[in-house]
């Protein structure tokens, strides 16, 4: 039924499994993450290599603990962890498969991110502080709104996200024009609030200002450099229900009714690719001997451009931020626990993925807690070990 859509989504309400545990108002040093070296041995873009943990400073015993974790949740399906850019640790649980492409939920947000950022990268866009309604001018509703407040959720958007109202949005001629409709109750910049009526300006920005489909520039610019096997979804599917758009696809990404990606949801991709999109943001954007995403849009991502949001995250441009295992962390975060985690000082990607058909939002403290299993593999990395 439709109107099930409120199960799933209230993790926009409590996204990420709110910790009571508060956090320091700035999480990133001032001198910024400790990143990596991006000269790298090899490139996984035909595949990825493994190695043994051990040689990377990951005590198994701890390791093992992380592992049995995810082992004793039954809605677990992936952890991979990739230290120093080798596959140090690969694992599968339930009904999840090393090929198995599942809906990202909200990761898909941090992917339409990147897309903004090789617009701005390539001066197509001068600037985040340029007004939506300049850069759409087919809708003046935007009125003060910039596209930095698209990016940090800082539009003042009146938004809901779940019950009729989402299910409307979603069934909607124009997925922009509807969210628009709902007027603001913040002043533009004036207060984080986080919405997928924000997140969907973002791919709707993209196609308004290429004239080209942002699936269509995500295969070319970036899906292909990596090599991960990807298909614009031509023709877009056309749903007559909520329950259809839980149904598995392969490598694509859904499309709304003017057939523009759904910048929220709706890209499904296996685990290893995933960590490929974690590894490009890892080494700054570069790629082999490419520069996929300039140095400057991958550090303006990550920073924080918000803080103090739900006890202990930051927020970016689509990417939250916070502390783990000590260390400072970016994450891409999706319903039911789908997370693209990057921990530069460790040169370290951990990816998570739950079940994603029938996703149950994460719980701290409970069997089911995402970023305690994250937390588990970071305690894993031992400098001295």
């Amino acid at each position: 039924m439709l109107l099930n859509s409120k199960i799933f989504f209230s993790y926009l309400i409590l996204i990420l499994a709110i910790s009571c545990r508060s956090g320091p108002e700035n999480i990133v040093p001032e001198n910024g993450y400790k990143w990596p070296d991006n000269n790298r041995f090899y490139w996984p873009t035909a595949e990825w290599q493994s190695e043994q943990m051990e040689n990377h400073n990951i005590d198994p015993a701890k390791m093992n603990l992380a592992n049995q974790f995810a082992s004793d949740d039954p809605l677990s399906r992936a952890l991979l962890v990739i230290k120093d850019g080798y596959v140090v640790f690969e694992n599968y649980y339930g009904d999840g498969g090393v090929d198995q492409s599942t809906n990202l939920w909200s990761v898909t947000k941090s992917v339409s991110s990147a897309l903004v950022g090789l617009l701005i990268d390539d001066h197509s866009i001068n600037s985040t502080d340029q007004l939506m309604a300049q850069l759409i001018p087919t809708y003046p509703e935007f009125d003060k709104i910039t596209l930095k407040h698209v990016l940090t959720q800082t539009t003042g958007l009146s938004w809901i996200e779940e019950g009729p109202l989402w299910v409307d949005w979603v069934f909607s001629e124009d997925w922009v024009a509807s969210a628009l409709a709902r007027g603001q109750i913040n002043e533009p910049g004036e207060k984080f609030f986080y919405s997928s009526g924000n997140s969907h300006f973002l791919t709707s920005l993209v196609y308004y200002t290429t004239d080209t489909f942002p699936g269509e520039i995500a295969k070319k610019q970036i899906f292909d450099p990596l090599g991960i096997p990807f298909e614009v979804l031509d023709p877009p599917i056309i749903y007559s229900n909520w329950d259809e758009y839980r149904e598995p696809l392969k490598q694509t990404w859904r499309k709304d009714t003017k057939g523009i990606e759904t910048a929220s949801f709706g890209l499904y991709l296996t685990a290893r690719d995933m960590a490929k999109f974690g590894f490009l943001y890892l080494n700054r954007g570069r790629w082999d001997d490419q520069i996929i995403l300039s140095e400057e849009w991958v550090k303006a991502s990550a920073m924080e451009q918000v803080t103090d949001i739900y006890g202990r995250y930051s927020y970016g441009y689509q990417w939250f931020i916070t502390i783990v295992g000590g260390h400072p962390a970016f994450l891409a975060s999706g319903y039911g626990g789908q997370i693209i985690g990057i921990v530069p000082s460790l040169d370290l990607v951990v990816v998570l993925k739950y079940e994603a058909e029938n996703p149950v939002d994460p719980k701290s403290g409970t069997a089911h807690d995402d970023m305690h299993l994250f937390e588990l593999v970071v305690n894993s990395v031992d400098d001295k070990f």
